[in-house]
């Protein structure tokens, strides 16, 4: 097995322990408001603990992974994350519960600025985009785990089902530690202005605006969705398996999307999909039928593995051309997706209590059309970047 393949591997297994964690809590929340005495608001809390520190933690990362190495900052985080997950397993009231979910998200964010810098600047030339839909790939079997997990602790006890998950965490330590430390990155000498010349970068754009259009669309689709089907008479295990279901497909589709962004371009892959992601909410203010809005929780999966297996060498590509660390660019990713996991959630609740579902989906799509018109003004001649031709071509720094 190559050096860059067991990179991919080792953060394959991290983001995978990453994606489960994050949704393994959410059908366990009625037992921690009822064991923990919790309000709806500190329920809420348990939520929003993992995510809310990840934007500064990615910021952090880009100026710490020059100095520390993205290895070592990775297996450090993947440590702290098992670490975190056993306390979490055991934790005997609501303050240590929160504050393990907290330390988690601290760690999460490391493992993806750092952990998807190592895959990009060591992918060997060309296969950027494979190694990204691998990884993205095991990010959406995660996805699937995730409920899994939160159904085995609700059955067996939190110790056990979270303790599964930490041995898994511990098992993605080891293969961070047998990959090798691979190219180190540049340092860079001001974090504003590495930014500000990596996001004035066409490819950098085109991977914003993807991410954006796929946090706006699927944001309402994901809180949505299924409070229409639970209020309409579906039943949660029906909706679970359509997400499960989308979840398997993800995982199938990652590094099928992988070898396609590599053969036809990240760019050109964007403009394909991205219309159809911001045609869904206009679909769903339609009202579709229960058996349509099923199906639309199945595409997501394999669309969001598409759309990520893009995001990444696009944003690489990015900082090439800005003459920055890739790291730059894997942390300002994780800044909007943090960010939009936050913000787009409440607003897109917001707007469909004080007004209505339908109102909030085409709010949403409104807010994404002219993000797709940046997307197509980024877009080459034949959908590439001048960045993404340059970076598919003479990416030559990566491991064999």
């Amino acid at each position: 097995m190559t050096g860059s393949r067991r990179i991919t591997l080792a953060v394959g297994l991290l983001m995978f322990v990453d994606a489960a964690l994050y949704l393994a809590v959410i059908p366990l929340l009625p037992r921690y408001v009822e064991r923990f005495d919790l309000s709806t608001f500190g329920a809420g809390v348990v939520v929003a603990a993992y995510p809310i520190s990840v934007p500064l933690v990615s910021l952090g990362c880009i100026v710490l992974v020059p100095r520390l190495g993205a290895r070592r900052i990775t297996l450090y985080s993947a440590a702290l994350m098992s670490l975190a997950t056993v306390i979490f397993a055991w934790a005997p009231n609501a303050t240590v519960l929160i504050a393990a979910r907290l330390v988690q998200g601290l760690a999460s964010g490391s493992i993806w600025t750092a952990s998807m810098a190592w895959v990009t600047d060591n992918a060997p030339p060309g296969r950027r985009g494979r190694e990204s839909g691998i990884v993205m790939g095991m990010l959406s079997a995660g996805s699937i785990a995730g409920p899994a997990v939160g159904a085995i602790a609700a059955w067996a006890g939190q110790g056990f089902g979270f303790g599964l998950v930490a041995g898994v965490s511990l098992a993605g330590v080891v293969l961070a530690g047998l990959a090798p430390a691979g190219r180190p990155a540049e340092a860079t000498a001001r974090l504003r202005p590495a930014l500000s010349s990596a996001v004035r970068r066409p490819a950098t754009q085109a991977a914003l605006s993807m991410t954006l259009i796929d946090l706006l669309s699927f944001g309402a689709v994901d809180l949505l969705v299924p409070l229409h089907l639970g209020s309409s008479g579906t039943s949660v295990s029906t909706i679970a398996a359509a997400l499960g279901a989308g979840a398997v497909l993800g995982a199938i589709t990652g590094p099928f999307a992988g070898r396609a962004v590599d053969r036809l371009g990240p760019q050109q892959v964007g403009l394909v999909t991205s219309p159809c992601i911001v045609a869904i909410p206009v679909l769903l203010a339609l009202e579709p039928t229960t058996a349509m809005q099923l199906a639309i929780l199945v595409i997501g999966g394999p669309l969001f593995a598409i759309v990520g297996s893009a995001i990444f060498p696009l944003s690489s590509a990015g900082a090439d051309g800005a003459g920055v660390p890739h790291v730059v660019a894997t942390g300002l990713m994780g800044v909007v997706w943090a960010g939009g996991f936050t913000v787009v959630p409440l607003l897109v609740g917001a707007l469909a209590q004080g007004t209505s579902a339908t109102a909030a989906y085409l709010t949403m799509t409104a807010l994404s059309l002219p993000v797709l018109a940046l997307l197509r003004r980024s877009a080459g001649p034949r959908g590439q970047t001048a960045e993404s031709r340059i970076s598919a071509v003479s990416d030559s720094g990566g491991m064999p």
